[in-house]
């Protein structure tokens, strides 16, 4: 029994002294622990909150965001004679609120899923990140692109490759540092060559972005005509009959006669930088 307790005794003391020198070690100071090391690796997302049209930047970081004019379409339900039901589709333009924020990452590209994005818009954010990368010449292996959308209750989905030009240029202002004049917008595609390309709705794009208070639209070049139903009457057998013809006109007359918003016509990446950069301020003169 006398052996077994010494035995007991010396296993507890040696347990104890092996204690004491484990925590001096990991609460010595000027040493790290492995857990606060770890730690360390993961950079820390910005949060400094950035409102809607600007453009923030801390660190080569930053967030920029632009109206941009969208259709919606809506189905209303009109019940015929009987068990018939008729079902009328219409689209109207509106306009959402598209921001890009360029964080510190692993090379993403994220988009957020309220609303919901379809892969066709997935596909046109991966194109605009490649396209303003390169235009830059900014190497974003160690960052993620998020983009986001907010809009009316009506866009519960956005999809389709019109806001690829815009995309575009919301990164491009975070990626070359210039403000983007919050009295401009935009709708177009982009393809892989950096060309702008045409896109539908364009009537009912400028009649949102006009009523938003925009006083300029950038429409590709390949939009630069409209197809505008005229009312036109004749006359047959003593009847006159009613109806619409269709006519070809320029949009950039139509738009800017009837609805009073400016239009330009961009065919590059260079082309929507040009028109959509914040002009400089003017430089102060000193009266003589």
């Amino acid at each position: 029994m006398r052996i077994r307790e010494k035995t007991l005794t010396i296993l507890l003391l040696l347990s104890l002294v092996a204690n004491v020198f484990f925590l001096a070690v990991v609460f010595m100071p000027g040493v790290p622990s492995p857990a606060l090391s770890k730690q360390e690796e993961i950079a820390p997302f910005p949060t400094t909150p950035v409102s809607s049209h600007a453009l923030e930047r801390e660190a080569g970081f930053g967030m920029a965001s632009m109206q941009a004019p969208v259709i919606i379409q809506k189905v209303e339900v009109e019940r015929g004679w009987g068990p018939l039901i008729y079902e009328e589709v219409t689209e109207e333009g509106a306009m959402v609120t598209v921001s890009v924020e360029v964080v510190p990452g692993r090379g993403r590209v994220l988009v957020q899923t309220t609303p919901l994005t379809g892969t066709v818009f997935q596909e046109t954010a991966n194109r605009a990140v490649a396209l303003a990368a390169n235009h830059s010449r900014v190497d974003l292996a160690e960052s993620d692109i998020i983009f986001s959308i907010q809009g009316p209750v009506e866009v519960s989905e956005i999809d389709g490759p019109s806001a690829g030009a815009l995309m575009t240029t919301l990164l491009l202002s975070v990626l070359e540092e210039f403000r983007i004049n919050e009295s401009v917008t935009m709708t177009g595609t982009i393809g892989e060559d950096g060309s702008i390309g045409p896109v539908s709705g364009v009537l009912e794009k400028a009649r949102a972005a006009a009523a938003s208070g925009k006083t300029l639209l950038i429409l590709p070049e390949g939009n630069d005509l409209l197809i505008e139903c005229q009312e036109e009457s004749r006359s047959l057998g003593g009847l006159r009959i009613a109806g619409q013809r269709p006519v070809v006109v320029d949009a950039k007359e139509y738009i800017e006669e009837n609805l009073g918003i400016h239009v330009r016509y961009a065919n590059s990446i260079d082309d929507l930088v040009a028109d959509v950069r914040d002009p400089p301020a003017a430089p102060a003169t000193t009266p003589i």
